[in-house]
């Protein structure tokens, strides 16, 4: 049976490598591309790859945020990660035993990294350890401190300190500030997971607030909140998030 892979890369030359490089097995199915986050998680549930070349660094949706989806699903596939970043915890990949390749990678690093994902794929997958190196490499990650915006052809950064609220849209999240409205195509989770816990915090399943931008917090009922934004929004607290953040009522 041939092996599905798919790859997940925003650089079209990186690729194309790996397609050449993979085109060289002929038991090698290559079933999708994707450039960013978002489509690599439609095309990974459209066509279940065994195997998953999966950018670290991509728009939208970053490879770790595909991968934490993944990692929450039924029957994840196997991944290699790559990187042009050294400074993302290679070390965690290597004590953990998952495999990686390092942007420039070599043929001989490929097939390194190909012959052990086959073996991978000949045992039960650890699911646990994939979390857990998820988990220290986004410990070792710093907050992110501006968001690139795309717009029609042109693109900008904001300060994430000049961000009220982040709010979900579907694939998008509508992200609001006091000079504007913009939309940028990613999940509302992979954002949270980059922004600094002190600045931001979750409160409901379709809010992330800025914690300098509360005006007041109101005791609603059964335990629940209502939170009143400096921009006059109204945003209910559940009670269940409200548990995960008791140091804003203190």
């Amino acid at each position: 049976m041939p092996l599905n892979v798919m790859i997940a890369d925003d650089e079209a030359p990186a690729r194309r490598k790996l397609a050449r490089l993979l085109g060289e097995h002929e038991d090698v199915s290559i079933v999708a591309e994707a450039s960013n986050g978002i489509d690599a998680l439609d095309l990974i549930a459209m066509t279940k790859p065994q195997l998953v070349f999966l950018d670290i660094h991509m728009p939208d949706l970053d490879g770790l945020g595909v991968a934490e989806t993944l990692v929450r699903s039924e029957a994840p596939p196997s991944i290699v990660f790559v990187t042009a970043f050294d400074q993302y915890a290679v070390k965690a990949f290597e004590v953990n035993a998952l495999d990686y390749l390092l942007k420039p990678f070599d043929r001989e690093r490929f097939e390194s990294a190909l012959t052990r994902a086959r073996q991978s794929l000949e045992t039960q997958k650890d699911s646990d350890k994939l979390a857990d190196t998820l988990r220290e490499l986004r410990n070792e990650e710093h907050y992110v401190r501006r968001l690139f915006i795309p717009n029609d052809g042109r693109s900008f950064f904001v300060a994430t300190r000049e961000v009220a609220r982040l709010e979900s849209d579907g694939n998008n999240v509508v992200v609001h500030t006091a000079r504007g409205v913009h939309t940028l195509r990613a999940t509302l989770e992979s954002l949270e997971a980059r922004l600094d816990p002190a600045q931001f915090a979750r409160v409901h399943r379709s809010h992330v607030v800025n914690i300098d931008d509360i005006a007041e917090i109101h005791s609603w009922f059964h335990g629940d909140y209502k939170i009143l934004m400096r921009d006059g929004t109204e945003i209910a607290w559940s009670r269940r998030y409200a548990a995960k953040r008791p140091d804003l009522l203190k």
